[in-house]
């Protein structure tokens, strides 16, 4: 890591203009001093309220600007020196220049995976990420300097670095995940419940819209907890974690779950359209595993399972029963 940063580095931040590795030495570098944190903190009021789209400004001048605002021409002995005059710029906002807002920057990065692609990510503070198929995971720009909060869209396997003053929390449609010291899954595709699964210690897990002083529930190792659409929280303990997590390790493993889950996930796994031919399938329960087998090998052992003809062009996929529901009815 280097030693320090030049303002420039500092407004590249503030501004999303720097790599991803650029970014996490800069909030390490700033989160290692409560001055310099104060001060990232000052100074992204001042963007905000001055700063141009681009990165062709310049700080001392957009402070003077906001100063001059507020008490037209101001003498050159009142101007503090760099930095120190952020103080007169945050004295303005609290007496409102709403006025004088500019577009802001983004606020959070945005990582996002295509159908069959996953993305692993290390945080500025150690916590690692693994980041499922078709899936979306929203960080906050300057996330770890004061809170480590981020939007969960499908599913993500989190290691935390666990810091009791900034909770790791993980927020999605219909409950919010908190870290105590632990690894966990969560699983938060928009049309599915909201899966937690405790790989190691434990989490605190809200339904959304819950009061903050409401007692969460608390997961422990080995435990799962499902948050359905009415907001209804189911726990299981004792389950074999490793066949939920399997994903991480490039492996898809159902048990007694229904067909229309499985090619849900196959579907994201392999970037395809499934679709049943016989909608009485759907409810199917399936026991089947796929480990790093083509689409093409995975669709031919779904038909072996199913009794099914797959038919495929392209990226769309259908199954039909060899034998009609009726008729399966009829031989019974």
């Amino acid at each position: 890591m280097r030693d320090a940063f030049a303002e420039s580095d500092i407004l590249r931040l503030i501004e999303g203009d720097c790599t991803p590795d650029e970014a996490v030495a800069i909030q390490a570098w700033i989160s290692a001093d409560p001055k310099r944190r104060a001060l990232f903190e000052q100074a992204q009021i001042v963007w905000r309220l001055t700063g141009a789209t681009t990165r062709q400004w310049d700080l001392a001048r957009a402070r003077r600007q906001l100063w001059r605002a507020r008490f037209r021409a101001a003498p050159r002995w009142l101007v503090p020196p760099p930095w120190a005059r952020i103080a007169a710029a945050l004295a303005l906002v609290t007496v409102g220049t709403a006025w004088w807002r500019r577009p802001q920057p983004p606020q959070f990065r945005e990582y996002a995976t295509a159908p069959g692609q996953r993305l692993q990510l290390t945080f500025v503070d150690g916590t690692r990420v693994l980041l499922s198929v078709d899936s979306r995971l929203r960080v906050p720009r300057d996330y770890g300097l004061r809170d480590r909060a981020v939007e969960l869209e499908g599913e993500a396997y989190f290691v935390v670095r666990h810091d009791p003053t900034r909770p790791f929390l993980v927020r999605t449609s219909r409950g919010i995940t908190e870290d105590i010291g632990t690894e966990f899954n969560v699983r938060a595709y928009q049309e599915e419940h909201l899966q937690v699964i405790v790989a190691a210690g434990r989490v605190a897990l809200r339904s959304a819209g819950t009061d903050e002083a409401a007692t969460p529930l608390m997961l422990q190792s080995r435990d799962r907890a499902v948050i359905d659409a009415r907001g209804t929280a189911t726990l299981t303990r004792g389950i074999a974690v490793a066949q939920y997590v399997s994903w991480t390790r490039g492996v898809l493993w159902f048990h007694d779950a229904p067909l229309r889950s499985v090619i849900t996930q196959l579907g994201r796994w392999y970037d395809l359209d499934i679709g049943l031919g016989d909608s009485s399938l759907a409810a199917e329960p399936l026991t089947i595993s796929f480990s790093r087998e083509s689409a093409d090998e995975a669709l031919s052992a779904l038909a072996k399972v199913l009794d099914v003809l797959v038919t495929r062009v392209g990226r769309s996929v259908q199954l039909n029963p060899i034998h009609p529901q009726h008729a399966r009815r009829e031989e019974e």
